[in-house]
C-alpha cells in the first residue's frame, strides 16, 4: 500500500499496521548507500524486506560526497541489479588539491566522482523499491529481543505508539549512531564501540552556488590544527562544506562556523580561499558522533543481526572512500545471507562466512586510511609535504593515489 506524501519526499510503500502484519524475511535500520543497496541485493531473490529510517527521503547527510574509484565500480554492480539500471548523474573528478599553512599542491585525479547524499541516497532507496523492497521512513528503531527464530524489533514511527515487527535477519545500517541495541532486560553482554582517544567528530554544510569560486570537478582538502575540511562543488551547483575537527577546536570557537573558517584560514593564510568564508556564518552547520570506531560486523549477543556501512566500523574520511567501504558491505553481508538459490543461509554458516569476508575485502583499506589519518594530526608536516611536492609532481601523484585510493592514471 502506497503512503501518501509530500511531493519532495519518497513515498512510503507500507504503513506501521502493514509492517507489523507478518514475518519478514530480512529488516533493514538505515536507508544510507549501504542500507538501500543490501535491500535491493536480497529483494532481487523475491525474498520479503523492509526498509526503514528515521527520517525521510531525501534528507541532508554530513558527508563529503566523493565516490571512490570502489565506490563506482560497486555502484555499477548494483546497477545491473533489480529491474532497471541506475541513472546516476555523477560528476567526474579531475583535481585534488591539498592546501596547508599557505601552501597547496594540486594533482590529476585518475579516477572518482562526486555525488550528493541528496541525490545518492534517494536514487538508491528507489531502486530498491522497484526491485520489490517495502520502504517505510520516519520510523525509529528502539531496540530489539530474540523470539524464538525470529528477532523482535521495537520500533516507531511518526505519530504512533511504539509497535514491534518480527524478522529472520535483521541489518543494522544506520552509521555513525549506535542507537539500535538489545534488550538489556534480556541480555547480560553490551556491545561498546571502541573509540580511538583524541577522536573527532564530523561537521557539514551546504553552501549556496554564489559560495566561493571554487571549481566543477575540483577536490580541495585543507588541513588545519585540530582538523581538516573538504570542499567540493556538487551536481546542483552548490558547495559542500564537509571536516573532521577534533571536539576542543569547538570549545575554543564561539560556534561550529568560526572553527570551520578557523581551518581554512589557517590552510590557505594568504592565498585566496576557494569559498566565501564569511557564508559560513549564515549556514546551517550539522555534527556527527565521533567518527572513527570499531564495533564490528556480526553482533556478539545475536548472529541473525549483520551490521554494514558506518556501523560496522569507521575512521576518518579524508581519503573520501566509506561510501565505497558501505556499498561493498552491503554486497558481502548479501551475498553471505541469502543462498545462490535465493534462500535465507542459515545462521552459523552466514555470520563467519560474512566477517571472514568483510575483513578480508577492506582490512588493508582500513590499515591505510588510518595511516592517512594518523599523518595529518600535523599541519606542519603537511605544509612540508606540500612544499616538496612542487620539486617532484611525479612523487606527489604516486602518493595523492595512494591517498585517495585511486588507480594509476593512463
Amino acid at each position: 500500500m502506497m503512503v501518501p506524501c509530500a511531493e519532495t519526499n519518497l513515498c512510503a510503500s507500507v504503513d506501521s499496521q502493514a509492517a507489523a502484519a507478518d514475518p519478514w524475511d530480512v529488516i533493514i535500520v538505515g536507508a544510507g548507500p549501504a542500507g538501500s543497496a543490501a535491500a535491493t541485493l536480497v529483494a532481487k531473490n523475491g525474498l520479503r524486506v523492509l526498509l526503514l529510517d528515521r527520517e525521510n527521503l531525501p534528507r541532508a547527510k554530513v558527508c563529503g560526497c566523493c565516490l571512490s574509484p570502489l565506490a563506482l565500480a560497486e555502484l555499477d554492480m548494483l546497477s545491473r541489479q533489480g529491474t532497471a539500471p541506475l541513472k546516476l548523474q555523477i560528476q567526474p573528478l579531475k583535481k585534488l588539491t591539498i592546501a596547508s599553512q599557505g601552501h597547496a599542491a594540486s594533482v590529476p585525479y585518475a579516477s572518482g566522482g562526486v555525488l550528493s547524499r541528496l541525490e545518492l541516497d534517494t536514487q538508491l532507496t528507489g531502486h530498491a523499491v522497484a526491485t520489490g523492497t517495502a520502504w517505510l521512513p520516519n520510523t525509529r528503531a528502539l531496540h530489539w529481543q530474540t523470539d524464538g527464530d525470529f528477532v523482535l524489533l521495537s520500533v516507531q514511527s511518526k505519530n504512533t505508539d511504539p509497535y514491534q515487527i518480527r524478522t529472520r535477519r535483521l541489518l543494522l545500517a544506520a552509521g555513525l549512531h549506535n542507537a539500535v541495541r538489545c534488550d538489556n532486560n534480556q541480555f547480560s553482554h553490551a556491545q561498546r564501540r571502541q573509540r580511538p582517544p583524541h577522536n573527532r567528530i564530523g561537521l557539514g554544510a551546504t553552501l549556496p552556488s554564489t559560495g566561493g569560486p571554487l571549481d566543477h570537478k575540483h577536490l580541495i582538502m585543507a588541513i588545519g590544527d585540530g582538523g581538516y575540511c573538504g570542499l567540493i562543488r556538487l551536481e546542483d551547483n552548490t558547495i559542500d562544506v564537509a571536516a573532521a575537527i577534533h571536539p576542543s577546536n569547538l570549545q575554543k570557537n564561539e560556534s561550529p562556523a568560526e572553527a570551520l573558517s578557523h581551518i581554512l584560514s589557517q590552510a590557505f593564510d594568504n592565498t585566496t580561499c576557494p569559498i566565501n568564508i564569511a557564508t559560513l556564518e549564515e549556514m546551517t552547520i550539522r555534527a556527527t558522533p565521533q567518527l572513527t570506531h570499531k564495533t564490528g560486523p556480526i553482533d556478539p549477543d545475536c548472529t541473525k543481526i549483520f551490521r554494514i556501512g558506518d556501523a560496522v566500523g569507521y575512521i576518518e574520511p579524508f581519503t573520501g572512500e566509506g561510501i565505497g567501504w558501505a556499498l561493498c558491505s552491503a554486497r558481502l553481508a548479501s551475498a553471505a545471507l541469502v543462498t545462490e538459490a535465493g534462500q535465507l543461509r542459515p545462521v552459523d554458516q552466514a555470520a563467519p562466512r560474512y566477517h571472514r569476508g568483510y575483513h578480508r575485502a577492506l582490512a588493508w583499506h582500513h590499515r591505510r586510511c588510518r595511516l592517512v589519518s594518523l599523518a595529518l594530526r600535523s599541519p606542519r608536516f603537511v605544509s612540508t609535504s606540500v612544499q616538496l611536492a612542487g620539486y617532484f609532481p611525479h612523487l606527489t601523484g604516486i602518493v595523492a593515489r595512494l591517498i585517495t585510493g585511486n588507480s594509476p592514471l593512463g
